[in-house]
């Protein structure tokens, strides 16, 4: 009876004595308690040593499978590019040049919605550019999931690193890859995209501006060659070449021969009035000469003529639809050079508002990889084996008396 204790209760209900009894262990009731329960230091270092080749087994499995594991990983290589963000402009910019003196005198002036940087960090980050990346550079078969767009993405974006500190101003941005060659130039690629999409995406109304008169000059210089080809056919097929300096030779010949013709007709009369008979040489040659004048003089004043020579009556309708052509061409010419100069003071005032990021540094093909960290690696599982080793060490003899005491 030396391991029971007995407590005396009073029931509330019926006024009777209760006897609690209950056993307790004999090394409680000299204030020891079991073996087992509690470790000390003592203990616990004792138990290591016994279970010493728990700890150095597990130690060895550990850095075997971490040398395994890193051995089995391939050498990736990365390569970063350091852009600086274009300044602010405009209000925000202003606003920025006294926050500091602003937050000295208590002051919080407000922060704008979003600034230059955060765009970039935004573009570098955004699916647009990632797809043209991998449409590029053909890196869904390097992740092995061609069938999958989204898989590549992912598995792309955990390559592709953009780093953008509040303590700097720059942004970095980089891609790892097995190959050296390709990290470079999936960089250098980033950093091109980077810009024309930032560029697209300022565009003010300077470029909005540019854009239309660039559209206006093709179409005016279509026009133009129109024009230009309208005359030359024109040309070919009233053969005329300018139309002033012939209409003045018509007239001219015109007027050679009708005094030819007169003085030939006079000829005649007084040769007749001498000679006798139509038959006379002289007569006949007279006769035809003069024939022959009027069938010139009847040309030169139809429709049209042979040569350089334009016919009087064709005159009027080709005049007019010369002068037509003309002022045409002459129109599409004052046009187009004052489109010109209105497109290049649009490039003007478009530089002026355009902000240019700044590549500080480009990628450069790397000569030593950045990855794996074998060495880090068989550290790690052999740290873990170590621990997996003294926790099998120190609870060993616990599941001993656990499984023991079961049976």
């Amino acid at each position: 009876m030396s391991n029971l204790k007995i407590h005396k209760l009073m029931d509330p209900d019926t006024g009777q004595a209760v006897h609690l009894v209950y056993a307790v262990p004999p090394g409680f009731l000299n204030g020891i308690t079991p073996e087992g329960d509690s470790i000390g230091l003592h203990d616990l270092i004792a138990r290591m040593w016994r279970g010493r080749l728990w700890i150095i087994g597990g130690s060895v499995l550990g850095a075997l499978l971490g040398l395994v594991i890193a051995l089995s990983k391939p050498d990736f290589y990365t390569s970063k590019v350091v852009a600086l963000p274009p300044p602010e402009k405009g209000p925000d910019a202003n606003l920025a040049q006294f926050a500091g003196m602003a937050a000295m005198a208590g002051i919080a002036l407000p922060k704008s919605e979003g600034t230059s940087k955060d765009a970039l960090v935004a573009i570098l980050n955004s699916r647009t550019l990632h797809e043209c990346i991998i449409e590029q550079y053909q890196l869904a078969g390097y992740y092995k999931s061609v069938d999958s767009r989204d898989r590549t993405l992912k598995a792309f974006r955990k390559d592709w690193s953009v780093k953008a500190p509040k303590t700097s101003a720059t942004i970095t941005f980089g891609f790892t890859h097995t190959d050296p060659q390709i990290v470079a130039d999936v960089a250098n690629r980033g950093a091109e995209l980077l810009h024309e999409l930032f560029t697209t995406m300022q565009q003010g109304e300077a470029a909005r501006e540019r854009i239309f008169l660039e559209q206006r000059l093709n179409q005016t210089e279509g026009d133009r060659q129109k024009a230009a080809d309208a005359m030359a056919s024109f040309m070919i097929e009233h053969k005329a070449v300018q139309i002033e300096a012939q209409t003045e030779a018509t007239v001219a010949a015109l007027g050679t021969l009708q005094g030819q013709l007169i003085a030939q007709q006079i000829e005649l009369n007084a040769q007749r009035a001498v000679r006798s008979g139509e038959e006379n040489p002289l007569l006949r040659l007279l006769v035809e000469r003069i024939h022959g004048m009027e069938g010139e003089i009847a040309r030169l004043q139809g429709p049209g003529a042979d040569g350089a020579l334009i016919g009087l009556a064709a005159l009027p309708a080709i005049g007019q639809e010369y002068l037509v052509l003309m002022r045409e061409g002459k129109r599409q010419e004052a046009l187009l050079s004052g489109l010109i100069a209105q497109v290049e003071i649009a490039k003007l005032n478009e530089a002026r508002e355009m902000r240019v990021i700044a590549t500080i540094d480009v990628a450069l093909v790397p000569d030593m990889k950045s990855g794996p960290q074998r060495a880090f690696q068989c550290g790690a599982f052999t740290l873990f084996g170590g621990l997996l080793g003294v926790l099998a060490a120190v609870f060993s003899p616990v599941w001993r008396r656990i499984t023991s005491s079961s049976f």
